[in-house]
């Protein structure tokens, strides 16, 4: 019963990035309120309330929301703090 279960399995392919003054930027991981990106962004780059698209991709599916970035993390420039502004 449970290898039929398996075998019915699906996978689906997500991805996400962040969209900043229209430079896309690969995200490794997002949550409620924070994304990890795939490779560090001068701290330059970002300073608080820069708007951004925070866009994530299932199976061809994307939904974009908007999002104001407050602060990068000292300890980890690929880690940006944001608050969601407009789900589009």
């Amino acid at each position: 019963m449970l290898k039929n279960a398996l075998s019915n399995g699906h996978s689906s392919q997500v991805r996400g990035w962040l969209l900043i003054d229209g430079v896309r930027h690969e995200l490794a991981q997002v949550g409620p309120d924070f994304c990890i990106l795939r490779e560090p962004i001068s701290s330059n780059f970002v300073c608080c309330d820069t708007q951004a698209d925070l866009v994530i991709e299932v199976d061809g599916t994307q939904r974009q929301v908007v999002v104001l970035l407050s602060s990068t993390h000292l300890s980890s420039p690929k880690r940006l703090q944001f608050r969601t502004v407009q789900v589009a």
